[in-house]
């Protein structure tokens, strides 16, 4: 089969979608499918492959509010002609822009492509309203956890083409081994340094821990090229930064702009990883890689982390933004290093077991099947 792949950003560029996108199409590679993408790049255009993946840059696959409508198209329909794609298959176009997801309409109107939409978010702010003009465009849709299944078909995306693909962990990527002799008491957080995602929740937390535990140590990542649409990466960065120097934690927090190729390594040097969002996390990726990592996890009871994460087995669910809950439990397991490793190995367990990156590449080619079936009805915009 040959698939097309579409969304705003690609790795380098660090971000959960990014993560899928690059161990999907590798994925669908490695079983003898051709897989091509075109995604945005703000400063260059250009073509390299990349795990066995024809990648396509274009600025005009960012998604501004006003891009050339007509150059838009013409770039999508040369990118479809050229790799006449079996499927197509965009990521996050049900927001952002509706330049892109009406230059997907008249695409499929003149070339007939089934097109499949993998939504790892749920916005319900006046443009997520706005864009449910295209709810009828997709063939299928890609939720990538059942919270975010319901909270498209509340919005009024057809839940009968909605399908419930979560996440899958590649087990060769991830290796459970105890952190280096002599490392003192880790946390990780391996996420996007943002407010929602729970920094600062955790830098507070963090203040608690040392109280009781002097030693213990924090690893912050996600500072570096990501994807920044609200423009508040530098800002909430800096907030951050300020907390920590407020608390006198600057020799107990580290803040690193980890690549995604890096990841294995910094897993292995935390004792514990933590997810802390505030927000109604869709699914939390970088959680479930900490579970594969061998690594407890404290995650909140929010969006889609509770799918995965069973309190009291692999670690910890708390209420969301409660800091003095974070630090207990984090402090809990720090302070029972037998148990955080037993806990640990039941998450890899669960995560090889039940999130397999084969179980996420067999749904996701399922839900192709489904969409090149000849469908009845034609779609409505």
């Amino acid at each position: 089969m040959r698939i097309a792949m579409l969304h705003w950003a690609f790795p380098p560029v660090v971000g959960g979608v990014e993560t899928h996108l690059e161990e999907l199409g590798a994925a669908l590679v490695r079983r003898g499918h051709k897989v091509s993408a075109l995604v945005g790049d703000e400063e260059a255009s250009g073509q390299r492959s990349h795990r066995g993946i024809s990648v396509h840059r274009d600025p005009l696959m960012q998604p501004r509010s006003d891009p050339d409508a007509r150059r838009l198209y013409d770039l999508l329909s040369r990118f479809a002609e050229r790799h006449r794609p079996d499927v197509l298959h965009a990521h996050n176009m049900h927001y952002f822009s509706p330049r892109h997801a009406d230059a997907l309409r008249r695409l499929k109107e003149a070339q007939g492509l089934p097109l499949v939409l993998t939504a790892h978010n749920a916005w319900h702010d006046r443009l997520g309203r706005e864009m449910l003009r295209y709810r009828d465009l997709w063939d299928r849709i890609i939720a990538v956890s059942h919270y975010l299944a319901d909270a498209l078909a509340a919005q009024g995306y057809p839940a009968e083409r909605i399908d419930v693909v979560h996440h899958g962990i590649d087990p060769e990527r991830w290796v459970a081994s105890p952190a280096p002799e002599g490392t003192p008491p880790t946390v990780f957080h391996p996420a996007r340094l943002s407010i929602d995602k729970g920094s600062l929740t955790l830098v507070q937390a963090m203040h608690r821990i040392r109280r009781l535990l002097p030693e213990a140590r924090l690893m912050l990542a996600g500072t570096g090229t990501i994807v920044d649409f609200a423009s508040c990466q530098a800002r909430e960065v800096g907030m951050v930064r300020q907390e920590i120097k407020r608390l006198g934690l600057e020799d107990a927090v580290t803040l690193d702009a980890i690549p995604w190729a890096e990841m294995p390594a910094a897993f292995r040097r935390a004792h514990v990883v933590t997810y802390p969002s505030r927000f109604d996390e869709p699914f939390g990726i970088a959680a479930l890689e900490g579970m594969a990592a061998g690594r407890p996890v404290v995650v909140t009871r929010v969006g889609g982390l509770p799918e995965f994460v069973r309190d009291g087995v692999d670690g910890f669910v708390i209420a969301p933004g409660n800091d003095q809950e974070l630090a207990e439990r984090l402090l809990y397991l720090l302070a029972h290093p037998v148990l955080a490793r037993r806990m640990g190995a039941a998450a890899r367990d669960r995560a090889l077991r039940r999130f397999h990156l084969r179980d996420m590449l067999e749904a996701t080619l399922a839900v192709y099947e489904r969409a090149v079936t000849p469908r009845s009805l034609p779609a409505e915009v």
